[in-house]
């Protein structure tokens, strides 16, 4: 069963609630879907994995949000709403049972669902600060989990070619009316077009943003990716478990960005024990 459960009044603030068979409580997932934090993707690369989830007893609460190529997208918008819609699980109507409650992101997701993993070390007064419900674990899968190194590589400039070819295995674009707006504003790369800065322009603004540079938020974290990931560095994924001690890496040989989120692939394999172990 599912429910389309809006939590704003923008077009993307809404999620779906997906609940398996069953009188419950069941544990939650958060599904954080990703694409360069562009308005042209939706959850369409992670359906597999929601009804993966759901078949194995998960409620998957899978959210949508304000990406760059829509009004009030960026910083602060985009932060927002992952906060307040993760935030939302608490009073969802349905039995879930809020001591069991784990995020999932891939790519640029898993940049956001990481995030949501360091909020309760966020100083009162920035954007995510005090979540209201407590996570027992967060995946990320080939996340963008190193923002200044990204805004110093200036990734996702290939966004400027309108016709230029898609990393193997992407999905189409649900949202293809949004690409001539990102398309512009993209010669810097993504994650300054997310932010509104450089991170030497200003680092403050990435270290509340940038989960390697983040003071610890209490939360495991399980950083997976693909050491034949093209689009975004395996290093990113690495250099964040360094950095933080709740935090491990695991390396997907052979994968690229994509088949992180294959559901027979070995990433997902080890991700879906470890969400187990976390939700059991």
């Amino acid at each position: 069963m599912s429910r389309k459960i809006a939590y704003g009044t923008e077009p993307s603030q809404y999620g779906v609630l997906h609940l398996p068979t069953g009188d419950g409580p069941f544990p939650a997932v958060v599904m954080v879907h990703g694409g360069w934090w562009a308005a042209m993707w939706d959850d369409t690369a992670v359906r597999p994995l929601i009804a993966d989830l759901v078949g194995d007893g998960f409620a998957v609460w899978s959210i949508e949000y304000r990406r760059v190529g829509e009004p009030g997208a960026g910083w602060p918008g985009t932060f927002e709403d992952v906060a307040r819609a993760v935030d939302l699980v608490a009073e969802l109507d349905a039995p879930l049972d809020l001591s069991r409650v784990a995020v999932v992101g891939h790519s640029a997701g898993g940049h956001l669902a990481t995030w949501t993993a360091h909020r309760g070390a966020l100083p009162s007064g920035v954007v995510g600060a005090h979540p209201v419900v407590p996570l027992v674990g967060v995946v990320s899968l080939a996340g963008v989990l190193d923002l200044v190194a990204a805004d110093n590589a200036e990734l996702g400039t290939e966004l400027a070619d309108l016709d230029g070819e898609p990393p193997r295995g992407a999905p189409g674009p649900s949202g293809p009316g949004h690409w001539p707006v990102v398309a512009a504003g993209v010669g810097h790369g993504m994650t300054r077009l997310l932010l509104g800065v450089s991170a030497a322009g200003d680092p403050g603004l990435y270290a509340v943003t940038s989960p390697v540079e983040m003071a610890d938020g209490g939360v495991p974290v399980l950083a997976i990716h693909g050491l034949a990931d093209e689009v975004i560095p395996a290093e990113f994924s690495r250099r964040y478990a360094q950095a933080h001690p709740r935090a491990e890496f695991v390396e997907s040989p052979g994968a690229d960005h994509f088949a992180v989120i294959e559901p027979d692939g070995h990433a997902w394999t080890v991700a879906r024990k470890w969400l187990a172990d976390k939700l059991s």
